[in-house]
């Protein structure tokens, strides 16, 4: 089946690589991406301009950007693609700050298939857990025990160790039932011994999704700060974004054998389109309703700022509510999604919040005068990162 994905946010995938100031140019507002070995190689016959350029660049490596240089040398070469730029080019330093890359095919952008299953996967997870702990008390209080468990460190040789072998158990943890949930069935649940099961009983396995198709850069990308909201703005940095309303098509299977029955635990049973919108449903309202309390809540935004935001984010919690019945996939895919899209601590939660409370301090990375960063990421123009819906095509 067709389906297409529209984005309702902008949203990041990315290389883990950034863009340096030595492979763009600023123009009008716009930058000009540019693949730095073809000015090299543009150069090749021009040894001592390129020996110039070299120099330039090893005492100016932050200063200058290759548009300077391009335009000081009067240097005629092609961009690979030229985006709008929202925020600042240069730091609280005058240095040119790098450009987080989203990820790209062939000097195309696409959706990666495993990012939309991964989602899909996180959002399962919720759901199938959030079924089974109101289901059945005892299997609840048993992941309680054990997510509690995990601050249980009798030796270490400082803070940092501590905090490094809790997040490890959690780690552990989370990978324990997450192995429950998709490859061994509830069974598991009370056998201490257990811990992963054959990653060949995975019921994900089911679900197949393609990559996306491929859109030129300058269609669908645009580059903006994002900040965290509680740290200074000086700690703004600058993505790749896909543009909110985006649009990509992708081939989306969930193609059923009567022989699953026997390969793969009872919870295979949650793969039908059906269940997967209600389980994506159910994930976004949890996540939009914890970021609607937090905005509500914070005083660091401008009343007309935080109204913004709330409409936002109301909007699309109304969206979420409707798309079991409208036959929609709402998702949230990328970086910068937060804590609680961490699918075990929004379920804790709300099941145990003073036990969350207890954990949190311990799970979340330390924001500036030693204390929790419990900031939210936005992007200059307020907007939450990652939110899409996918749609069949008719």
């Amino acid at each position: 089946m067709k389906f297409k994905l529209t984005a309702l946010s902008p949203i990041h995938i990315g290389t883990g690589d950034q863009i340096s100031n030595w492979s763009y140019a600023i123009n009008n507002g716009k930058i000009k991406i540019y693949n730095f070995e073809k000015v090299v190689k543009a150069l090749k016959d021009n040894p001592q301009r390129l020996l110039n350029i070299t120099s330039t660049i090893e005492r100016n490596p932050l200063t200058k950007s290759l548009g300077e240089i391009l335009q000081s040398y009067r240097i005629d070469i092609s961009p690979e693609y030229e985006v709008e730029l929202k925020g600042e080019i240069k730091n609280h330093r005058n240095e040119y700050k790098q450009i987080w890359e989203f990820i790209k095919e062939n000097g195309k952008v696409y959706i990666p298939g495993t990012e939309i299953k991964g989602a899909i996967r996180t959002a399962l997870f919720y759901k199938i857990l959030k079924d089974k702990f109101l289901e059945n008390e005892r299997i609840k209080n048993q992941f309680l025990e054990e997510y509690k468990n995990c601050l249980n460190v009798k030796h270490f040789r400082d803070e940092r160790d501590k905090k490094r072998q809790i997040k490890r158990n959690f780690s552990n943890l989370e990978k324990r039932w997450e192995s429950i949930v998709f490859r061994a069935g509830f069974e598991k649940v009370f056998d201490p011994n257990f811990r992963f099961a054959d990653a060949k009983k995975d019921i994900l396995k089911i679900l197949l999704i393609s990559d996306s198709d491929l859109k030129n850069p300058q269609d669908v990308l645009e580059i903006k700060d994002i900040t965290a909201m509680g740290v200074s703005r000086h700690f703004e940095e600058l993505h790749e974004l896909i543009k909110s309303n985006s649009e990509f098509i992708l081939d989306f299977r969930v193609p059923f054998k009567e022989e699953y029955k026997t390969i793969f635990p009872e919870t295979y049973k949650y793969l039908g389109l059906k269940k997967i919108r209600e389980a994506c449903s159910e994930f976004a309202i949890g996540i939009l309703e914890e970021d609607m309390e937090y905005f509500k809540n914070t005083d660091e935004l401008e009343a007309n700022e935080k109204e913004q935001i709330l409409g936002k984010l109301q909007k699309r919690k109304r969206l979420a509510e409707i798309a079991p019945q409208k036959k929609y996939i709402i998702l949230r895919l990328g970086k910068h999604q937060g804590f609680l899209s961490t699918t075990i601590n929004l379920l804790v939660k709300k099941f145990a919040p003073e036990l969350y409370s207890e954990v949190y301090e311990y799970l979340v990375p330390k924001g500036y005068s030693d204390f929790p960063n419990k900031s939210k990421k936005l992007t200059i123009d307020n907007e939450l990162l990652g939110w899409c819906v996918l749609t069949q095509e008719s």
